[in-house]
């Protein structure tokens, strides 16, 4: 395959470089939480047999693998296009295969062998049946408030009297900081509450929980990230990175999110209970129902969308649509998804905003009720809550988003930094990462966000794939308070005196890291096509290869030297979206650029352009064409 060179972009100061590259065969690697605050564990980088056995195809005989793909193609009834992106994700055997084109419940693992599950199991039948207080702590994110309601409603369904032994708890933002604190575990305490359960957090809570152990308390962790160096004295841990990787990755078990956890903890819940006066048949309708919860949180939460949790999002998505519970409805409506099969694009960019909106204002307990109400009317207020809050912080990214911008593009014009390191009084500390994020994707380098309230601030890094933005805050520790997080994302508190020292030391850190080379961004592209090869049927097959997230993205592919034909268009409220037709050779499809208006007088100029394209279904009026979603274009090669 043909990849044209690397190219500038269009942006502000220095342009920063966009390079094409062919997909590395697909290996394990968790994205973490984009909310990880300072001092959160990282979860787990995880095992990369798969991608190991997928990176030998480099020494394989093209020849050969391109019958033993033609053949795959042919045991499944799929075009040779579908068996070769099947090829390269490593899922090389027809059983396989087929599995992953045609996920079924029937395939989910049973709760078994996640550690200490049985003990967890156990401690909360038995609490049920004797009437004790239960308390879910969840996280302030999708995935712990998800699993935090996923258990609240179980329990409720589950226990002798519902609305005495089952309470919950989720930290304050401002106030408490991540995961649990001593002054949640006291007020529960305080409350009755004899069993705690975790959701998404927990597993690095060591003093939080030696209180709770000191007050009689018995705490259950259920939690998906990495421990510190001590494990909290907790009476049942579970959590698969501390169980044998073999066995949990053969169950499919080993990447499953906070809520998905909670739902394994549930379900093995649901079967110790059964023949003892529980509604069964009841229970067994909530869990199916709940696995659209779950499916919310694993995209959400971008953990890998393989094994299990492919299995989980692809029913889940399924159960959400057709969810009877009045406050997924209301959420759906309120999101405008109107009738069409949900995906992990409808999750990810309109569910999971509206119910993030909700943990960065400080409101979480709106999510709660709203996932665990039966009160159709009070669910269509909670969820109008939930969309004016996320229209709110929209309006305070936007406001933080133009300032820290303005100061980014003058550093860049300045002395064009290997990273970014921004700052500004009275910023809202829960758009910070958001924030962060967008510098990155406009300036193609780490970017640091910081949030001062008078002398402290609180702050939120994210990273391009080259630097491990952990790594530059240890060397620049020296002038930081707390920090901590990922390789992709991390937090601090910083003093603000201390923020001009922290810039120049964290800006030398990752230009260490890149042995100063340019800001790159990189468009991962599978292979070269044609606009004529694309029909209708060709692309609803390969959309089989869904749901999409990571460690299984949506397919990019790269067309050459083809033209615009006609005039084209700007879409949207604010004209911020592009559109056109284009042509090369004997053939024509309709391209859309979101948020990509920029690109307008490039696609008007009439030059041969090279694009890198996603090909999808459009569904409009009851009509369903095939089109491209533009990822990136530049001018052709040598036009």
């Amino acid at each position: 395959m043909r990849i044209p060179e690397t190219h500038g972009s269009p942006g502000s100061g220095s342009v920063p470089l966009v390079e094409w590259r062919l997909r590395a065969p697909t290996t394990h690697h968790h994205t973490p939480d984009p909310d990880a605050p300072a001092g959160a564990a990282p979860a787990s980088q995880g095992d990369p047999t798969e991608g190991a056995e997928a990176s030998r195809t480099g020494a394989d005989d093209p020849l050969q693998t391109d019958e033993q793909i033609q053949g795959l193609a042919s045991q499944l009834g799929v075009p040779a296009l579908v068996a070769r992106l099947l090829w390269q994700r490593g899922v090389r055997d027809e059983p396989r295969a087929r599995s992953f084109l045609s996920p079924r419940m029937a395939d989910l693992s049973p709760p078994e062998g996640l550690p200490n599950l049985d003990t967890a199991t156990d401690r909360l039948a038995r609490a049920l049946s004797s009437g004790e207080r239960v308390a879910i702590c969840g996280d302030y994110d999708v995935d712990g408030m998800t699993g935090t309601s996923l258990l609240v409603r179980f329990l409720r369904i589950a226990a002798k009297d519902p609305e005495a032994q089952v309470t919950w708890s989720i930290p304050d933002r401002e106030k408490d900081g991540y995961g649990l604190s001593i002054r949640a575990i006291e007020a529960l305490h305080a409350d009755g509450v004899t069993v705690a359960v975790t959701v998404d957090n927990g597993v690095t809570a060591v003093e939080p929980i030696r209180r709770a152990v000191e007050l009689g308390m018995d705490v259950i962790i259920t939690d998906h990230h990495l421990p510190g160096e001590e494990v909290p004295p907790a009476l049942a841990i579970v959590n698969p990175r501390l169980g044998a990787d073999g066995p949990l990755e053969g169950a499919g078990l080993h990447d499953l999110c906070g809520c998905g956890l909670a739902f394994q903890l549930a379900w093995a819940v649901a079967d110790r209970l059964r023949g003892r006066g529980v509604d069964a048949k009841k229970l067994k309708g909530f869990l199916r129902d709940a696995i659209g919860l779950v499916a919310l949180a694993t995209v959400c939460d971008v953990v890998p969308l393989r094994g299990q949790n492919r299995l989980l999002v692809a029913a889940g998505l399924s159960a959400l649509r057709r969810s009877p519970h009045p406050g997924i409805q209301a959420l759906l409506e309120v999101a405008q998804l109107g009738a069409l099969p949900l995906t992990t694009e409808d999750v990810g960019f309109k569910i999971g905003p509206r119910l993030n909106a909700a943990g960065r204002l400080g409101i979480p307990e709106v999510v709660i009720e709203l996932l665990t109400t039966e009160d159709a009317a009070r669910a269509r207020e909670l969820a109008k809550t939930l969309d004016d809050a996320n229209l709110e912080r929209r309006k305070i990214e936007r406001g933080v988003l133009d300032e820290a911008e303005a100061i980014a593009a003058a550093l860049v014009a300045e002395h064009d930094p290997s990273a970014l390191v921004v700052w500004g009084e009275g910023w809202h500390m829960g758009v910070v990462g958001i924030v962060a994020a967008r510098l990155v994707d406009k300036f193609s380098r780490p970017a640091a966000v910081i949030a001062f309230d008078g002398d402290t601030g609180r702050g939120s890094c994210r990273s391009v794939a080259a630097v491990d933005v952990h790594k530059a805050l240890e060397a620049s520790a020296e002038h930081l308070g707390n920090w901590g997080g990922h390789a992709a994302a991390a937090g601090l508190d910083i003093e603000v005196e201390r923020a001009p020292a922290f810039r120049a030391a964290f800006e030398a850190a990752v230009h260490a890291q890149r042995e100063g080379a340019p800001p790159t961004r990189v468009v991962d592209v599978d292979a070269e096509t044609e606009v004529d090869e694309w029909s209708l049927p060709l692309v609803e097959a390969l959309r089989r290869l869904a749901p999409f997230g990571n460690a299984n993205p949506e397919p990019v592919f790269v067309v050459t030297g083809a033209r615009v034909a006609g005039k084209p268009k700007l879409m949207g409220r604010d004209s911020a979206h592009l559109s056109f037709a284009l042509k090369q050779q004997g053939g024509a499809i309709r391209v859309v650029a979101f948020r990509q208006a920029k690109l307008f007088d490039l696609a008007a100029s009439g030059v041969p352009l090279d694009l890198a394209v996603t090909p999808v279904v459009n569904e409009w009026r009851g009509m369903r064409t095939a089109e491209f979603r533009l990822v990136d274009m530049r001018p052709a090669t040598g036009s």
